[in-house]
């Protein structure tokens, strides 16, 4: 059975570096989601929250959506999503869905994968 809440959905990996973190810039992005890409090999990888929508603050972390077929063990899989991600010590929060996940929450306006998908960018996707 799907998960019929947020905290039962995903797990958040969030990796903060020092308080006075710079912006993240667009290269270090680039480079987050080329290691989630080699490591993981997600259906997608979605940029969504402040850095989408263009109103990231100093403050701001990278808020990505990585869609993967399938996801029998979260907390293996986002523990994994850290240590990938640690070395760029920038302040960024994955989520991990599956399809199936998506395609039962993603129309439901309050849902995080809602939002991700209304305001994201595809920076990643899957060849077909």
């Amino acid at each position: 059975m799907l998960a019929s809440n947020m905290t039962a959905l995903h797990f958040h990996a969030t990796i903060h570096a020092d308080s006075e973190q710079a912006m993240v810039s667009q290269q270090q992005i680039e480079q987050a989601v080329q290691m989630l890409a080699q490591a993981v090999h997600p259906a997608k990888i979605i940029l969504f929250g402040s850095y989408a929508r263009g109103d990231a603050r100093q403050d701001s972390d990278v808020d990505f959506l990585l869609v993967e077929p399938a996801v029998p063990n979260r907390r293996s899989e986002m523990a994994r999503l850290r240590n990938i991600l640690r070395p760029l010590r920038i302040p960024v929060d994955v989520i991990v869905a599956s399809e199936a996940e998506l395609r039962e929450w993603s129309h439901l306006p309050g849902h995080i994968l809602h939002w991700a998908l209304k305001e994201g960018k595809a920076l990643h996707e899957a060849a077909a």
